[in-house]
């Protein structure tokens, strides 16, 4: 299909890119292969290929010709014959890695180097596409990133590997940075599917918003093609966004993440706002007045007191940084929890200690929140057969809390919003049947939730099923579709 989309330049974003066309949520504007995939750096011993975590002493599995570390499924796979037959022909050696915990800095090579080697394989787009993109070599130059690369890449790849005459010093940097900078991150169809990062130059055109236009979906089936698509309707001629960073989390942790590994400061209608698009994303809840709220007027300055909006209490942000970080740590704890009802419980209890402390739509609230929707209806013993009406209507409240957010901080026609809405419709549905059943409502209102609940879930089914055939979000599309059978049937009989 043709490319909706055209390249600009200015002295803000550098290169962009602006639709060529008026377009609908949900339009593809345009697709792409990637120039290069590869693992991740900083990973404990992976395979090669599919990226999944593998025993990295010599009991581990091995490529048989080089042996470094790949699966059995994946041996011959093509992402490996070019470095293989280089380690092959320069003998250089996989040294054993019995660490599952720790960063095996040996495959910090691997995507760099399949970088160039493609740059030989395909030298009118590295010159076209790749080559312009941006590596911020003065940025990153002298940072810890840079000596970590120069010591587990470029001394690598110029010693074992013997590739100093083929590859100076600079391009290989130029190579990390592009990475660095550039790749997007993605999840092979692999075994149980494991990150990995893909190098995309046309999808990595788009400028950086807080509030982005656009979505894009990575297929691993299809050798990991990009789809972007138009998350909200746009007019011709409009800049195309995405986001290069976390949108759930506050603007001075989005500024701080873009500032070390983008190496800029986002000026978007969202960071420049305290409010978040009066969204209070960030926002405490005053304990000195009832009515009063409490953020930094200015999100650029990490000195700025945080006032109160009703009463004159005052605080630092560096008191507010202790306050944040203490909790912050405790929302973390619940990530590294087993999924079942003891994470489940601690949810709750941190949800009730910390509410009254900030505002209810906070970053951290909304964190909290987000886990326990995906925690009831799942968990032993909290299945939704399992759930009360007061725990059902809780789970809807929750889903509307996040979706309110959603709906202006990362709005359109979005992965995470089809997940949301599939996790909202079916409390709806049983909570409208348990009523219906008790006679709390009659037909027209039984009617209009079943409609209602038919509706966010074909939402949520037409989202889910742009992702690619093998990923969890397509499977439950396929569930939902199943689904809608099932109501439509229930509301034609009333």
């Amino acid at each position: 299909m043709p490319d909706y989309f055209e390249v600009q330049k200015s002295s803000e974003f550098g290169r962009y890119t602006t639709v060529t066309k008026n377009v609908k949520s949900g339009d593809i504007i345009f697709e792409e292969y990637p120039f290069v995939v590869g693992p991740k750096p900083n990973i404990a011993p992976v395979c090669l290929v599919c990226c999944y975590p593998v025993d990295g002493s010599e009991n581990g599995p091995r490529c048989p010709n080089c042996r470094w570390p790949l699966c059995e499924n994946c041996i011959g796979h093509k992402f490996h014959n070019d470095e293989c037959e280089l380690f092959v022909r320069n003998n250089v050696k996989f040294r054993d890695f019995a660490s599952y915990d720790e960063p095996c800095v040996q495959l910090d090579c691997i995507t760099p180097l399949r970088l160039l080697l493609t740059k030989d394989s395909n030298p009118k787009r590295w010159d076209e596409e790749v080559s312009l993109m941006e590596h911020h070599e003065l940025n990153r130059r002298n940072t810890d990133q840079w000596f970590s690369d120069q010591r587990n890449v470029v001394e690598f790849l110029h010693g074992p590997c013997k590739l100093k005459e083929l590859y100076s010093e600079e391009l290989i940097h130029q190579a990390c940075g592009i990475l660095h900078v550039n790749a997007f991150e993605g999840r092979t169809s692999f075994a149980s599917g494991c990150n990995i990062q893909c190098l995309f130059p046309k999808a990595g055109l788009s400028a950086h918003s807080c509030v982005p236009n656009i979505t894009h979906s990575i297929y691993p089936s299809d050798n990991f093609k990009i789809i972007v698509r138009a998350s909200i309707d746009m007019k011709k001629g409009e800049t195309l966004y995405t986001t290069y960073t976390n949108l759930m989390v506050s603007t001075e942790q989005r500024q701080e993440h873009l500032k070390s590994g983008k190496f800029f400061t986002c000026h978007c209608a969202r960071c420049t706002d305290p409010t978040e698009l009066e969204t209070h994303f960030r926002t405490f809840k005053c304990n000195k007045c009832d009515p009063g709220l409490i953020y930094s007027k200015d999100p650029f300055d990490e000195n700025c007191s945080w006032k109160c909006t009703h009463c004159k209490f005052t605080t630092t942000s560096t008191a507010i940084q202790k306050v944040l970080s203490v909790i912050q740590a405790e929302v973390d704890f619940i990530k590294t929890m087993e999924f079942g009802p003891e994470r489940l419980a601690k949810c709750e209890e941190i949800f009730r200690k910390y509410r009254g402390a900030f505002h209810p739509s906070h970053y951290l609230l909304t964190a909290i929140r987000q886990n326990l929707i995906e925690l009831y209806g799942r968990v032993e013993g909290y299945e939704l057969c399992d759930l009360t009406d007061k725990l059902l209507e809780h789970k809807v409240a929750m889903c509307e809390s996040v979706l309110n957010v959603l709906n202006v901080l990362y709005p359109g026609k979005t992965r995470t919003r089809a997940m949301l809405l599939y996790d909202l419709h079916a409390p709806i549905v049983l909570l409208a049947k348990i009523s219906y059943a008790t006679g709390k409502i009659k037909d027209g209102e039984f009617k209009k939730k079943l409609k209602h609940a038919y509706d966010l879930l074909q939402e949520s089914s037409t989202i889910l099923a742009w992702e690619d055939v093998d990923s969890v979000e397509y499977t439950i599309s396929q569930i939902g579709k199943q689904s809608l059978s099932q109501l439509r049937d229930n509301i034609r009989t009333l």
